[in-house]
């Protein structure tokens, strides 16, 4: 039987990648494949993604060949000022519903700028302009194979379903050494947001939740699989933020986040409630000169609901350096994570606090093949532990990985 599922989810792989790809040659896009395959040494338990409560993304029964992610993108130009933009991934562990999903997918409004200022429109699924981080395509990281703590959950739990609206004025066209540009959006579709932030804390992984999926195999207690990606209650969210970009080599950036969920809410047929989830959000990322990068980026907000009139609340917060250096075809990265999870309620359900310290090495063998080394070891105490494994105390896990990955694509991508 798990033979027959597997090929039959390879089959679903083959002919969606098959369909994007029939797309982008009808309209002459701009297309990438990525197949990244990893060999894995861990000592974590079972992540949460797979039923566990482990923070990483790979356990200890998981340590040997795995596959780390097949990842199609395409972008085409319909006409001189509309952009179409999809992203689609698989993953080679999770429990996810479907074998592979689209992870954005939008229509981008670019008209052509007017003297300082330039227009940007978004319409679809896509990421808010948080992550200093994950720059690279298919929203990844450049630096290392597993995210921060603070852009894992948004990968898990957020993503924009509406409107985005970008204003930048260009101040490096009137001859000064900077540019500003303010975003502003409103959505829907985000309501279980906070959900999985709330049932076990922060994780550090590299698994995005397609839009309308569901967090892996996490459950809620009503034993309903968690959605972050529904409307419950009818009512909008809305973020707002500001950037600064200084002669290519600083960019700052603020933004405030909130779904604006009614967290009294449930829905009429399967009874899960819409977590009201709220942030702020800053850094700075640093081009040094010399090869040398810096990113400093911090994120602290609640999470809560209301069932039956009574108020529970999360609020949580994490943080984030890293340090990268550039050598030709080579690249070192460490990054240093904290963060924690309050929990506000009779009993401290969710609650946890916990550190880490990745360390990345790449090597870039030309245009299609990348080799990453990753070590991770992340040390965790949380109310998980105690209440179902009997491990209060602080917990120390340990994961390396060897991603090769290879791609191809259109010379234009």
């Amino acid at each position: 039987m798990g033979r027959i599922l597997m090929r039959a989810g390879s089959a679903r792989c083959a002919m969606v990648a098959s369909a994007l790809l029939a797309v982008g040659a009808a309209h002459g896009a701009a297309w990438e494949l990525d197949l990244d395959l990893r060999a894995v040494s861990s000592d974590a338990s079972t992540s949460v993604l797979d039923n566990g409560y482990g923070p990483t993304r790979f356990s200890e029964d998981q340590s040997g060949l795995q596959l780390g992610r097949v990842h199609l993108a395409l972008d085409t130009e319909l006409g001189e000022v509309w952009r179409l933009h999809l992203d689609a991934s698989a993953w080679g562990n999770g429990n996810y519903e479907n074998p592979i999903g689209l992870t954005e997918a939008y229509l981008q409004f670019r008209p052509y700028p007017r003297a300082a200022l330039r227009l940007r429109v978004k319409a679809g699924a896509f990421y808010a302009p948080i992550s200093l981080e994950n720059q690279a395509a298919g929203w990844s990281s450049p630096y290392t194979l597993s995210y921060s703590a603070l852009n894992s959950w948004i990968a898990e739990e957020l993503r924009t379903v509406g409107l985005e609206t970008q204003l930048d004025w260009l101040g490096s066209r009137c001859g000064l050494p900077f540019d500003i540009d303010v975003v502003g959006s409103v959505f829907g579709w985000n309501e279980g947001a906070g959900t999985a932030l709330a049932a076990r804390g922060f994780i550090l992984e590299d698994r995005q939740t397609p839009v309308f999926d569901s967090v892996g195999g996490l459950r809620n207690e009503a034993g309903a699989r968690i959605e972050p990606f529904r409307q419950i209650d009818g009512r909008f969210g809305y973020y707002g933020g500001m950037e600064l970009r200084y002669l290519d080599r600083l960019v700052v950036r603020a933004l405030r986040y909130d779904n604006r969920a009614d967290p009294s809410a449930r829905d009429s047929f399967s009874r899960v409630m819409a977590w009201h989830t709220s942030f702020n959000s800053a850094g700075a990322r640093a081009q040094l000169g010399a090869g040398w990068t810096a990113i400093a980026q911090w994120a602290a907000g609640r999470t809560s609901i209301a069932p039956r009139g009574g108020a529970l609340e999360w609020p949580f917060s994490a943080r984030y350096g890293l340090v990268s250096k550039q050598l030709g075809h080579h690249a070192l990265s460490v990054r240093y994570d904290s963060f924690e999870v309050d929990s506000r309620n009779n009993e401290p359900d969710g609650a946890q606090s916990g550190h880490s310290w990745t360390a990345a090495y790449e090597f870039s063998a030309g245009r299609h093949w990348t080799l990453t080394l990753e070590w991770l070891r992340v040390t965790s105490s949380s109310y998980s532990w105690g209440e179902y494994l009997g491990r209060p105390g602080p917990v120390t896990d340990t994961q390396a990985q060897l991603s090769v990955r290879y791609s191809l694509g259109s010379t234009s991508y």
